[in-house]
């Protein structure tokens, strides 16, 4: 992440013309780590967020709004009563370290003038947010360090000083003499000479420098090659740094931002790009999309935690009904045993033996047999005994047998969800995963306001929408409602109906209009089965086709759960990926 000195540098410009002389109206805390300030100038508030987050610090200005905690913690209430209503007169950077102080002025309880700073230190799992009077005294900090864990404690009333990591060089004031020795004393490669003695200095940013010499060797003797490297740092350092000549780009790979900066990265020329008229844009978008990226994959981890958990409950759950059924087969034994003695009891007599010894009329001898006997009863007792244990075992056996047919069904209901779930790209698709599973109890539904119901119905997601190389509409689910509400409400009787045989996956249609469907549609229908289901990438994967009017739903069935009959198959090798294939956004 390139959020170095030199874009710190860019930023502060564009956050001196925004918000100084500016009024603080709010500040909220969303996180532990997140600082919010509303500044009011010339009749527009902006929100500064400023995040001390460990593996993302950032400050940036947005317009995107976070849902804020009803209860403020310990550093937004001071905060709060120190810099509400001050107004912000300065913004400064110390040198180019990722270090932004930033002035305001406040009114004491006695009307005087005040000067009160907040420091925000960039400095990756050391990142911090403090705020000092103006003697630099700490009067509290997001994240604070006693004596005994840091050699600079961080604490209210203690003096505020640098930290002791910058002993690297400026690189707008370092000279080529001072330069040129980072590579006579290393051995390392000319982009960690850079970063290694140069504050400031990000990867990407170095690899520019480099690339902008045109210098391709790993290890530098040369002193006209380094004067190259020397000059292209300068030069760039001059157009962004003093000139402010820059063009913020974000670069995307798949769909997912990957980085952005002040400028066009020859180091990222094969990337996707989008330019933006101002930084403060890009960084927005830049961890906009990348906490929508990181929420999309917590949301989808937790989701297959949910179904994993749930398959192996209903797989145990499954195991013990088989062993029940395993133990059924005793059950005519038991019965056996009650006709045995009813059989033989005009000839019995009553014994204290824990067995009875009788003529086994089931044999083609008659030979005798031994039965176990519970001393306490006798021998009718012992016989109506038997036959309530195969009464038991048979209604177990029986209970078993439908218990293993609803977790089967539960189990393939859940594969389908998994299927799904590992083709989904957008958060839209999970939140309709999501709802199936509170839908069938997988998940605890929480009580929700008409507002939050609404959210959720524009959130839902619609179908993938393709069309053919023929010409024709080919529509794909994207959980098990859409499967159903293509297959049951949206297909007609005449369309194409694919999915893949016996294997959890998608619904897939063919709009046919009345039309005969070519045998190349054909096949891309039954590749994109193929794709969206759990056979991805597998060969030789069978997909079913048939007309809809030829699906039916059972009643009571799981959603997407449907059966078939007159239907043909046909044998394609799922793609690696769709790109080639015609998407309707």
């Amino acid at each position: 992440m390139p959020f170095d000195g030199v874009v710190l540098s860019a930023l502060k410009k564009e956050l001196i013309l925004e918000l100084v002389d500016g009024k603080v109206e709010r500040i909220y805390q969303p996180n532990q780590f997140e600082v919010n300030l509303y500044v009011y100038k010339l009749g527009k508030t902006k929100k500064l967020i400023i995040s001390a987050n460990p593996s993302l610090p950032r400050i940036y200005i947005t317009e995107r709004q976070k849902k804020n905690p009803e209860v403020a913690p310990n550093f937004c209430m001071i905060l709060r009563k120190n810099l509400l209503g001050a107004r912000l007169v300065g913004i400064y950077q110390q040198g180019l370290e990722r270090i932004l102080q930033i002035e305001f002025e406040t009114k004491s309880e006695l009307g005087d003038t005040e000067v009160k700073y907040l420091i925000f230190e960039m400095m990756g799992r050391h990142s911090n947010i403090f705020l000092v009077d103006s003697n630099y005294k700490i009067i509290d900090a997001i994240r604070r360090l006693s004596f005994e864990d840091s050699p600079r404690p961080i604490l209210p009333g203690v003096k505020y000083t640098l930290p002791p990591v910058l002993t690297k060089k400026n690189p707008i004031e370092v000279s080529f003499d001072e330069f040129i020795s980072f590579f006579k004393s290393s051995n390392k490669s000319p982009e960690n000479i850079l970063t290694d003695n140069l504050s400031g200095i990000s990867k990407q940013f170095a690899n520019e420098v480099i690339l902008r010499a045109q210098v391709f060797e790993k290890s530098l003797e040369n002193k006209d090659t380094i004067k190259r490297i020397f000059d292209s740092l300068k030069e760039l350092l001059y157009c962004i740094v003093e000139k402010g000549e820059i063009l913020p780009t974000l670069y995307t790979e798949k769909g997912n931002v990957v980085d952005f900066y002040v400028i066009d990265l020859k180091c990222f020329s094969s990337f996707p790009k989008k330019h933006f008229s101002n930084l403060n844009l890009c960084i927005d978008e830049y961890y906009f999309k990348k906490e929508q990226h990181t929420v999309f994959i917590e949301k989808r981890q937790h989701l297959q935690k949910i179904i994993e958990q749930n398959v192996k409950k209903l797989s145990q759950k499954y195991d013990q009904n088989i062993q029940k059924i395993q133990e059924a087969k005793n059950a005519e034994v038991y019965r056996k045993y009650g006709d045995l003695i009813l059989a033989n009891l005009y000839q019995l007599r009553e014994t204290n033996e824990d067995f009875v010894e009788v003529i086994d009329y089931y044999s083609e001898d008659l030979s005798t047999m031994k039965i176990p006997l519970e001393k306490d009863k006798d021998l009718k007792q012992n016989a109506e005994r038997y036959y309530k244990l195969y009464n038991k075992l048979k209604k177990a056996e029986e209970y078993a047998k439908n218990e293993i047919a609803e977790i089967e069904k539960e189990i393939e209901f859940l594969q389908s969800l998994e299927a799904l779930l590992e083709k989904s790209q957008e958060i839209e698709d999970l939140l309709s995963i999501e709802e199936e599973l509170e839908k069938e109890g997988y998940i605890k539904t929480q009580v929700e306001n008409v507002g939050q119901q609404k959210k959720k119905e524009n959130q839902k997601s619609k179908p993938h929408h393709f069309i053919s190389s023929d010409g024709f509409d080919i529509y794909v689910g994207r959980n098990n409602l859409q499967n159903d509400f293509l297959t049951i409400r949206f297909a007609s009787s005449h369309d194409i109906w694919l999915h893949t045989q016996k294997i959890p996956g998608s619904h897939v249609i063919i709009r046919t209009n009345n039309k005969e469907v070519p045998q190349t549609t054909l096949v891309e229908a039954a590749l994109l089965a193929s794709y969206f289901s759990k056979a991805k990438h597998s060969t030789k994967v069978p997909v079913d086709y048939t007309f809809v009017k030829y699906v039916k739903k059972p009643p009571k069935s799981k959603p997407g759960f449907v059966i078939y009959d007159n239907f043909k198959t046909i044998i394609v090798d799922s793609p690696e990926n769709i790109d080639n294939f015609n998407k309707v956004e």
